[in-house]
């Protein structure tokens, strides 16, 4: 089966077992803040699309339960964003919790919902817009201010035995209501969810922590109330902001391709993944041209998704250099589709452009000559592309002929062309045309 970046369930016995981004003294110190009294706030985690918000979210989670012996739920807005209302399907889930592992308290709920939530629920809004919109137009003024009044006492209530049912699950630490992927539902959820659960802050004992990407979040506010202060519209409801920071490409890189077992699939295929200390991997390869490119977690991500079925349709024995050449062409259609579709159709530009790109390649990242021959063999691949079996040959030849010339005290060019014309040989003709046949294949599924 095909491994997809879903959430993960931290281990009990190893919380931390999944940390591939080194988050756990980020969650440490956080855990500290947010147990350190029991007065309400609301905090929001922000982070890019695909930064690991929610696997950040879980370890954090499993560790406040686990060492800090806090109680919480976990509600996704996004999985969630099918219920009319956001309010009520949080509700849910502390219902559920209640019944779980406190349900002597289950009783006291559902009247504290029977009671109060319905009024709670409907407010002044639904009364002026609904069915009944026309009769409450009728009514007196008194009678308006009199309904306002009770919704008002009700919401206040409401609050109140909220407070004492979480006092009653535990007095001396804070309830959490962690809400993730409110970038990723629908935009008018996203608004409705935090119009919603603002009727619950302020309640002693619970935090809540939001799993955003503000900039998302913005484009989803601006798209209900046009052009809003976003920023402004969030400070109604956040009262402090934590930027989790990006993980390194290294280590994103490192964590996926970890996590979507490529080594492993390529050794199941009888192939070589060239795991040495003085010769540059597939790996390496993705690493390079991920930060060459400039690419985005989330363009990362779905690039080594789309690698992953690849590697599990590819044919057993099939030469490595096969990946090297998939891995430039799918980390260049990210950077630049036009440029990647120019390439492949054998433009002579292109190629030009493309090998500029990659001779700006900056060496410090791993040791020189490994870079210096990886760049040459990128260039190889890029001038083999879209040749026929003849032309390819005339190719080498002509470079065969160049290095006859190249005076013997050359020795670094010598040693470059001779490294070239090594590459040129190994069977690119077939490797390419089949890799740009597979590269079409992968782009045929859709991603979110």
């Amino acid at each position: 089966m095909i491994t997809i970046n879903k959430q993960i369930d931290p281990p009990k016995d190893n919380i931390f077992a999944y940390d591939l981004l080194d988050r756990e003294e980020t969650i440490k110190d956080l855990s500290h803040l947010i147990t350190a009294d029991t007065q309400p706030f609301v905090l929001s985690v922000n982070a890019d699309w695909g930064a690991g918000k929610t696997t950040f979210i879980k370890l954090w989670q499993a560790y406040l339960t686990k060492e800090k012996q806090v109680k919480s739920i976990y509600f996704s807005a996004w999985e969630d964003d099918f219920t009319s209302d956001p309010l009520i399907a949080i509700l849910g889930e502390l219902d559920t919790y209640i019944e779980k592992n406190n349900s002597n308290l289950k009783g006291k709920f559902e009247k504290v919902i029977k009671d109060v939530l319905v009024v709670t629920l409907k407010g002044m809004a639904t009364k002026f817009i609904g069915d009944e919109g026309v009769n409450v137009l009728e009514k007196s003024a008194t009678t308006l201010i009199g309904n306002y009044q009770k919704e008002k006492d009700t919401l206040a209530e409401f609050k109140e035995s909220i407070a004492e049912i979480l006092q009653e699950i535990d007095k001396d630490k804070p309830f959490i209501i962690f809400i993730d992927e409110l970038d990723r539902c629908r935009p008018l959820y996203a608004i409705e969810c935090l119009e919603r659960i603002k009727h619950i802050f302020g309640i002693e004992r619970l935090v809540f922590v939001l799993s955003i990407d503000k900039k998302n979040l913005a484009e989803s506010i601006k798209s209900q109330y046009g052009n809003i202060d976003a920023d402004n519209y969030l400070r109604r409801f956040i009262d402090l902001e934590f930027e989790l920071k990006n993980p390194s490409m290294d280590k994103f890189c490192d964590a996926l391709w970890q996590k979507f077992q490529l080594d492993s699939i390529l050794r199941s295929k009888k192939m070589n993944t060239y795991r040495t200390e003085n010769r540059a991997d597939h790996l390496f390869a993705m690493k390079t041209l991920a930060v060459r490119f400039d690419l985005s977690l989330r363009q990362i991500e779905q690039i080594l998704t789309k690698l992953q079925i690849i590697f599990k349709t590819i044919q057993p024995r099939r030469l490595p250099e096969t990946i090297f050449v998939l891995i430039l062409f799918e980390t260049l259609k990210s950077y630049d589709n036009s440029l990647y579709i120019d390439l492949t159709n054998g433009r002579v530009e292109a190629k030009k452009e493309v090998k500029a790109l990659i001779n700006a390649i900056k060496t410090d990242v791993f040791q020189d000559t490994t870079m210096e021959r990886f760049k040459i063999y990128l260039s190889s691949i890029v001038d083999a592309t879209a040749l026929s079996n003849s032309e390819l040959n005339t190719l080498i030849k002509q470079k065969k002929d160049e290095l006859l010339l190249v005076e013997s005290g050359n020795g670094k060019e010598h040693e470059r062309l001779n490294s070239y014309i090594i590459f040129l040989e190994y069977n690119f003709d077939n490797s390419i045309p089949n890799a740009i046949r597979k590269i079409n294949f992968a782009n045929k599924f859709i991603f979110d």
